[in-house]
């Protein structure tokens, strides 16, 4: 969990970088453009997405100890699924000159669907994790624009996004964490080679 939200804690400090030129602009403690609440996003979202399954299910990992030559294969093949969803992000913002939420969208899907390729046993956890991360997101947002009505409306760059909403909440936040969640979700395991038993009562 910690080493998974250290990695989206730093992506949520980079793509917001992106994200404040097109999706939106909100305000943060320091008055900077990004500031300390995004790594706290993308930490938070990057641990709660990676054990959530676990959590609500009782399952834990079991993971197969493993000669150092099979663990350095392990780490080359989190490097490539993860290269592939930056190298995806950068191709579809920079190079097709895509909308930064229509390059998330990309980034988080195509390695998923590699991961499914891959480990069919860990869809059903990429398919709950994302729905559990939407649904305390939706939580998240209720009470944000309960404490700060008009909050979407503030800080989201509409003009760019469009202005669709769904329960209340913009459509692309509802796309961007079920997405986020599902890729997430069944990362350590896919990287680890590990899998999810159920826990003894």
């Amino acid at each position: 969990m910690l080493i998974i939200s250290i990695i989206f804690g730093i992506g949520g400090v980079i793509s917001q970088f992106l994200y404040l030129q097109d999706w939106w602009r909100p305000l943060t403690i320091t008055g900077t453009a990004v500031g300390i609440e995004d790594f706290l996003i993308g930490f938070l979202i990057g641990g709660l997405s990676s054990v959530v399954y676990s959590v609500l299910f009782n399952k834990k990992v079991k993971i197969k100890k493993v000669k150092k030559v099979k663990e350095q294969k392990r780490n080359i093949h989190f490097i490539i699924i993860f290269g592939l969803l930056l190298f995806t992000f950068v191709f579809s913002f920079f190079l097709l000159r895509l909308n930064s939420f229509f390059a998330t969208v990309f980034a988080f899907l195509i390695p998923t669907i590699v991961i499914y390729s891959k480990r069919k046993d860990l869809i059903k956890n990429s398919i709950l994790s994302g729905l559990a991360t939407l649904i305390i997101s939706i939580i998240v947002y209720y009470f944000l624009d309960f404490i700060t009505p008009g909050f979407f409306d503030k800080f989201w760059f509409f003009e760019n996004i469009g202005h669709i909403f769904v329960i209340g909440i913009p459509l692309e936040e509802i796309i961007w964490f079920f997405l986020a969640g599902a890729f997430i979700g069944p990362l350590y395991e896919y990287w680890k080679e590990g899998k999810l038993i159920n826990m003894k009562r």
